[in-house]
């Protein structure tokens, strides 16, 4: 089975999840945790839900490979090449 990565920088307190676009290399999210809220454990949970819900995926196939505990995380997704995660994020990205 293939896996991508893929570098986000997540933006805690927003109103609701976004894609934002890409920007410096890294696909831009707002979030909807709190920023100091640590029982959302930085947001990670909500983000897998958020990715998963727009890939089309089980929240199993998609880990934190680094920056668990930063809003800059590297994110492992199983099943999917690049290409096809950009082409389902696409559609959600503000312009």
């Amino acid at each position: 089975m293939s896996q991508c990565s893929i570098t986000i920088h997540m933006e805690p307190n927003a109103k609701r999840n976004e894609v934002l676009g890409v920007a410096g290399g890294y696909l831009r999210l707002k979030i909807a945790v709190q920023a100091d809220d640590e029982r959302n454990d930085y947001g990670n949970k909500e983000i897998i839900a958020f990715l998963s819900e727009i890939l089309g995926i089980s929240n199993e196939r998609i880990s934190i490979l680094q920056g668990e505990n930063h809003r800059i995380k590297l994110l492992g997704i199983d099943g999917l090449e690049m290409k096809q995660v950009m082409d389902k994020l696409k559609p959600h990205m503000k312009s």
